[in-house]
């Protein structure tokens, strides 16, 4: 399990600046308090899905396992956002390794259940099967 992580609003700017995605429930406090369902603005979920790499290091620990020389996005097999992120909330992530597969030779495929949790909610914001390669010399 990683540490609780603050959701800033700055943090929802930069990445609707990055990707476009400029829906005034997230980049508009007034409206979304005013207009939303959420009562203000939340994160996209893409935004919550692409948090998993820093959540993941930070719950394991380190970017790669001793010896590793680096892993490989190999991609998803099942997302599903759950719930909002509100603006102004803490999230963590629950990680858990369910698969280690050989590959090829000094490659490994994991598979890991990976759930985002919102302080204060019971239901998860995001739950997402995860595949990465990682790769050793030789």
């Amino acid at each position: 399990m990683s540490d609780w992580f603050a959701v800033t609003q700055e943090m929802i700017n930069q990445f609707c600046d990055a990707t476009g995605d400029s829906d005034w429930m997230h980049v508009d406090p007034e409206r979304a308090k005013r207009d939303g369902p959420f009562g203000g603005c939340v994160a996209p979920g893409f935004w919550s899905l692409s948090m998993l790499p820093y959540l993941v290091r930070k719950t394991i620990g380190e970017a790669y396992p001793p010896g590793a020389l680096l892993a490989i996005n190999y991609g998803f097999d099942r997302i599903r956002f759950t719930g909002p992120v509100p603006v102004g909330a803490q999230i963590r992530l629950a990680f858990k390794l369910v698969d280690v597969g050989a590959r090829e030779r000094g490659r490994f495929l994991l598979r890991s259940e990976n759930t985002i949790e919102v302080e204060g909610r019971e239901q998860p914001a995001l739950i997402a099967e995860w595949m990465f390669l990682l790769v050793y010399s030789g």
